[in-house]
């Protein structure tokens, strides 16, 4: 199964994040829109990581990730 190592899910805290259904080419996401990669969870020995939105926290393992977030660049 794809997981998360340690040091792979580790080096991501601090970037910043946006979900991909909100990431439109050449146009910035709304400020609300943007989350921070604030910490690293283990849930039934899988590493999640956890990012913090403005207005929700959420987690996601590295399946979910993929799918679902991209890696927000300024």
């Amino acid at each position: 199964m794809n997981e998360f190592s340690l040091e792979e899910a580790v080096s991501l805290i601090y970037r910043l994040a946006t979900l991909k259904k909100n990431a439109v080419a050449n146009k910035k996401p709304d400020i609300t829109q943007i989350g921070h990669i604030c910490g690293v969870l283990t849930m039934n020995d899988q590493i999640e990581i956890v990012i913090k939105f403005h207005d929700e926290l959420r987690q996601f393992t590295k399946e979910e990730f993929m799918s679902k977030v991209v890696l927000y660049d300024k």
